[in-house]
């Protein structure tokens, strides 16, 4: 008899716990999964020595995310090396799915590869520039890659449900040359939930005149006649110049402006500027644009 009372007991308890957890009693957290990829805008580096860029290396060794004021490293991020000169006009890279908890975020933090002087430079350090002629510097930190650097940008984790965000990783922000040959790395890096952004395909139709344009895209307002370096450009990208055509990807729904800049060298552009107002970017979709430099 004692031992029918205390499987009884052993049942009952089971059952009382099993019931609890079934109720929500339990202490895990709802948590969903972020798709994250990365794309770049086209660089304009050394444009006036006739070299062309090849490589922009960047290596990521973590990501981490702010939950509710604390950042967290995504445990199940995997390193990766990679070349953003490769990412443009619309392509990415998928660099993985992370279990984060449900929650609204407006930041990620990428941990870089990459020296804060001169002394922690290897033969082939992780984050660097090639160049065609086969030379290479490397990007340093100056600000120290430890703490690493912030992506911004809203998004909302659901329970059980997949999110995907692209981070722009804007090179030509991004990229600051010091004069003195070397080439500090201050990133930029916007994040973009992927399925509400949208692209805008354009030609600038006469530019023989202005063989290195360039076309940068403002919120609609944003625009103040700012000159160079164009800080508050959402993207920018170089006109193709055997077609004239220029791609402006993952840009969030609204108006912007496009303003379109002759490049001389060094980093320095002239004072010709074209301005194409309201260009609407719809979710998911393509907008089709042309530029007519000589109106």
């Amino acid at each position: 008899m004692k031992k029918f009372h205390n499987m009884i007991a052993i049942v009952l308890a089971f059952t009382l716990i099993t019931l609890i957890t079934g109720c929500g009693g339990g202490s895990s957290t709802p948590t969903g999964t972020l798709s994250l990829s990365i794309t770049d805008a086209q660089p304009q580096l050394d444009k006036e020595n006739d070299v062309n860029v090849t490589e922009v290396n960047i290596a990521v060794i973590g990501i981490e995310y702010n939950y509710e004021g604390n950042w967290i490293t995504a445990e199940d991020f995997e390193p990766q090396t990679f070349n953003l000169f490769e990412l443009h006009d619309g392509k990415s890279l998928h660099l993985g799915n992370m279990i984060l908890p449900a929650g609204h975020y407006q930041e990620i933090r990428f941990k870089l590869a990459a020296p804060t002087k001169e002394s922690e430079v290897k033969s082939n350090p992780d984050c660097n520039i090639t160049w065609s002629d086969g030379s290479s510097a490397p990007l340093f930190v100056p600000s120290g890659g430890q703490s690493g650097y912030k992506g911004k940008g809203a998004f909302d984790i659901t329970a059980d449900a997949k999110i995907e965000v692209t981070a722009d990783f804007d090179i030509y922000k991004s990229i600051v040359p010091t004069g003195s040959g070397k080439y500090n790395l201050k990133p930029v890096i916007r994040l973009v939930v992927t399925e509400l952004s949208g692209m805008i395909r354009g030609t600038v139709l006469d530019f023989s005149d202005h063989n290195n344009l360039r076309v940068f895209a403002y919120k609609e307002g944003d625009w103040n006649d700012e000159l160079d370096p164009f800080p508050n450009a959402v993207s920018s990208d170089d006109v193709n110049i055997s077609d004239g055509n220029f791609t402006l990807a993952y840009l969030g729904e609204g108006n912007y402006t496009l303003i379109t800049a002759d490049y001389l060298a060094g980093g320095i552009y002239n004072e010709f500027f074209y301005e194409k107002h309201n260009v609407e970017v719809l979710k998911g979709q393509t907008t089709l644009v042309d530029i007519n430099t000589s109106n």
